[in-house]
């Protein structure tokens, strides 16, 4: 039986893919590794296909046209056959204790949700940075919306700290947007009110690279997809009703993460300092109001996302003012 379906969407990661690839193996036939080659135009197949004849059973490289990295979940998705799915990017890796111990406990685990602590790893010569969740779930045991505690503002569910069973996502008919950049918060989001138990495994799984200029993370990068973290910010607020979700408690994350999102996508359209970045942001409180109007009464006003939407220059300034000086203090990326 495999346990974990990893999936390695790659797009020309010659560089660095052997490193996230080789912290995987480590899982032998418990689990099952898919590269997903995303139309790269260096040594990326051939190397897919290296490491799928020299681990036969375990690698299996998937070739395809260039479609994005939610392409790459996608066809990770149609392929997987294990009991969990695990979405692993190319320049990260995970900790060699943390995925044996996840090992040795995942064949006893049946939740709907594992979530595990992250690291921020970086090149500048910061001290990684470890996101654990201790405050927010209890250690090692299982447990459901209802045992949740409060978030730090540091803290939100992610790619990295999450892992959903594959169950869970088929009953959430994932299909991302080719193309789109910041489309992992679909996939983190949509599946939640179909997931009704969690297990957190307190360890430090997942470690994440912040330090590649081209990296979808940095500011230079989130201004120039502005557009693209509109989208995803306006489909995850659209998708459900808030209402209709029974937990009070999971109801409040969902609110949360539609905050959070909303304040992504307005910071970013108005980080550009132009005409179209200010119609941008209006536009998309617009469609938020007119395609989930009972959200909209909810977030509007008096949250992160209305503080950062003063309009004007003079309120641009001052929402840029202040998630500069965020990310100053916080640290987050």
């Amino acid at each position: 039986m495999k346990y974990i379906s990893f999936v390695v969407p790659c797009y020309n990661s010659e560089a660095y893919m052997e490193k996230c690839i080789d912290s995987l193996l480590i899982g032998k036939d418990d689990v099952e590794i898919l590269i997903i080659d995303d139309g790269s135009t260096d040594k990326t197949g051939s190397m897919a296909d290296s490491y799928q004849s020299k681990y036969p059973g375990i690698v299996k490289a998937i070739h395809q046209e260039n479609g994005g990295h939610g392409e790459g979940i996608n066809t990770g998705l149609k392929h997987a056959c294990g009991k969990y799915f695990k979405v692993v990017d190319s320049d990260d890796w995970v900790n060699e204790d943390a995925y044996k111990e996840l090992l040795k406990r995942i064949k006893e685990i049946d939740a709907d949700l594992i979530m595990m602590n992250y690291v921020y790893t970086y090149t500048d010569g910061r001290e990684d940075q470890v996101i654990n969740f201790s405050n927010v779930f209890p250690s090692d045991k299982m447990c459901t919306w209802d045992d949740m505690r409060r978030w730090k503002v540091t803290q939100y569910p992610s790619l990295h700290s999450m892992m959903y069973k594959k169950s869970v996502l088929d009953k959430a008919d994932i299909k991302l947007p080719k193309h789109i950049f910041y489309e992992d918060n679909l996939f983190i989001y949509l599946p939640l009110v179909h997931t009704e138990s969690i297990y957190y495994l307190n360890v430090d799984f997942y470690r994440y690279f912040i330090g590649r200029p081209d990296q979808s993370v940095q500011d230079a990068q989130l201004i120039k997809r502005s557009s693209h973290q509109v989208e995803v910010s306006y489909t995850v607020c659209n998708k459900y009703k808030l209402e209709d979700v029974e937990n009070r408690k999971l109801r409040k994350l969902m609110k949360r993460e539609c905050v959070f999102l909303m304040t992504i996508g307005v910071v970013f359209s108005r980080l550009a300092y132009t005409d179209e970045g200010e119609r941008q942001y209006k536009d998309l409180w617009k469609r938020v109001r007119d395609g989930n109007p009972s959200l909209y009464k909810r977030i509007r006003y008096f949250s992160m996302a209305s503080f950062v939407s003063f309009p004007g220059l003079f309120g641009r300034f001052i929402s840029l003012k202040g998630y500069k000086l965020a990310h100053k203090l916080v640290k987050f990326n």
